[in-house]
């Protein structure tokens, strides 16, 4: 599932590719994916716009057009294409351009959304997402955790709290600063809530970074070995799996205890 970092790099692929270009047609070939607005309606706005600037808050995508914007979520299988012949499969939504080339949004099991909105900051308070991890202080950080009751690694995925984690990365974070997922945020240390805000910025940075390369996760990270029973490469010790926050969780038996 499309993530902050997957999410980042969508953001750059699209300003590379459809930012200063014009819009000749809108097609949407499934009206399920589409959001408030309709299929004319959202065809009609974009038609004959220009992408000017693209900006990306937690899991979401907006691109100005100028009268409007282009919100698009990415759901389980969301995706980005760029292509001159042949659309992918699971096309959805195709944004021609007056080069001849297409912007496409593919969505296999269409639990994204593509949408328009006025702006992109009244999306966020409308919807009550919280803000975006990388551009979050130390100090607000603190500010957001303090009280809350709930297991920690349901803090880090609640949208209305912090846009952008999701369960993949959400598991990294506490893997990497050794704290058990189902432990309740209040009872974090100071030192704890400084880890796991550091941990984070560095964990997005990092993936970010090594995704826009074509590089794989590192060796040392959970994501490789996220299956119960695998060994634990910072430790030795055995993978486990929960369920927190109504999903699997995987986590160290032992340096995570």
């Amino acid at each position: 599932m499309p993530e902050l970092p997957e999410v980042e790099l969508f953001s750059r692929y699209f300003a590379q590719h459809a930012l200063g270009q014009r819009v000749a047609r809108v097609r949407v070939l499934d009206e399920r994916i589409l959001g408030e607005v309709r299929k004319a309606a959202f065809a009609r706005a974009l038609t004959g716009s220009e992408f000017s600037g693209v900006r990306r808050h937690g899991k979401h995508l907006f691109a100005d057009a100028g009268r409007t914007w282009l919100h698009l979520h990415f759901g389980m299988t969301g995706d980005l294409a760029y292509y001159a012949d042949t659309p992918p499969r699971f096309a959805r939504v195709i944004v021609d351009f007056d080069n001849g080339w297409h912007l496409v949004y593919e969505d296999m099991r269409l639990f994204g959304v593509v949408d328009l909105t006025p702006d992109p900051q009244t999306y966020i308070v409308d919807h009550h997402l919280g803000p975006d991890p990388l551009e979050l202080t130390l100090p607000k950080f603190r500010q957001l955790v303090a009280g809350r009751r709930g297991a920690v690694k349901a803090l880090l995925m609640s949208q209305d709290i912090l846009a952008g984690i999701g369960n993949l990365y959400a598991d990294e974070i506490l893997y990497q600063t050794s704290i058990d997922p189902r432990r309740p945020a209040d009872r974090l240390s100071e030192a704890e809530v400084k880890a796991v805000f550091t941990v984070m910025r560095r964990i997005l940075n990092n993936v970010i970074d090594r995704k826009s390369r074509g590089e794989d996760y590192p060796a040392r990270y959970l994501i490789p070995r996220r299956e119960e029973g695998e060994r634990c490469p910072r430790c030795g010790g055995s993978i486990r799996r929960t369920v927190v926050f109504g999903r699997t969780t995987y986590y160290c038996g032992k340096h995570q205890g």
